[in-house]
Parts: C-alpha cells; structure tokens; sequence
C-alpha cells in the first residue's frame, strides 16, 4: 500500500526534538501501512476509499487521522517511558478516534468526498421542498 500521508503530515503531529531520531529515515512504512489499512478499514465503512491511494487523492480529514495514529503508536514505541509524550501520544490517538467514530457515526462528513455511502438523499438537508423525505431503500 502506497503510503497516504507525506512525512511533513506526520511532524505536524510529532514534537520535533525528540522525535527527531525517528524522522531521519522517513516515515516507517512498516507501521504506517498498519494504522493506513486500520483507519481505511473503520472508514470504509460509510465512504468509497478506492480512490485514495496517495496523500494527494487522500481527502485531509482522513490524512488527519493516519497522521495522529501514526505518532502516537510511534511515541508510544519509541518513548513509553516518558510520561509526557505518552500523555500526549493518548490524545493524539484519543482525538484520532473521535474523528474515526464522528465520520462512521454519520455526524461529521469528510470534506470533498462524493462517495458516501450513508444513504441519505444527496439534496439532503439542503433540500429546500416541503414533503415528505424518504429513500427507496428505507426500511419502516
């Protein structure tokens, strides 16, 4: 799998002094395919991730959450015995999975994606007629 984020993402989330080990050598792509198919996969349920096989057909708010994924688990490998970075490591991942459960939970929806999957009208709120609104595939 083609990495989803550029290493410029990631640093966003990491603290560059003692991080800066793990920079080095560029993003360990062994652990970023791990958290990608992990992220891809609870997304994937509610959006069409075919299309994102680059951080440039990646929409942001998913690269987002590989990104604070990514840090935290490589904190958390490289730094578990330093209480402030893994304080820092949990509300990376903490925030990460918000989003995660936010985009599947329908409550949030990832900028730019056209391909939901939620089976909403695509007019939906913004359909402006008065009536009754459902689906062909609701179930009563």
């Amino acid at each position: 799998m083609a990495s989803l984020i550029t290493l410029e993402e990631a640093q966003a989330w990491g603290e560059k002094t003692k991080l800066a080990p793990a920079w080095k050598d560029g993003l360990d792509q062994a652990l970023l395919e791990q958290v990608q198919v992990e992220v891809l996969g609870n997304v994937g349920q509610v959006a069409d991730t075919s299309t994102w096989v680059s951080s440039a057909t990646t929409p942001s708010l998913v690269k987002t959450i590989i990104a604070k994924m990514y840090v935290a688990w490589l904190i958390d490998r490289q730094y578990s015995s330093d209480d402030d970075l893994s304080a820092y490591a949990a509300l990376l991942r903490s925030t990460a999975l918000v989003l995660q459960t936010s985009i599947v939970g329908s409550e949030i929806d990832i900028p730019g994606n056209t391909n939901s999957e939620s089976g909403l009208p695509s007019s939906w709120p913004d359909d402006t007629t008065e009536g009754p609104y459902f689906c062909m595939d609701a179930t009563f």
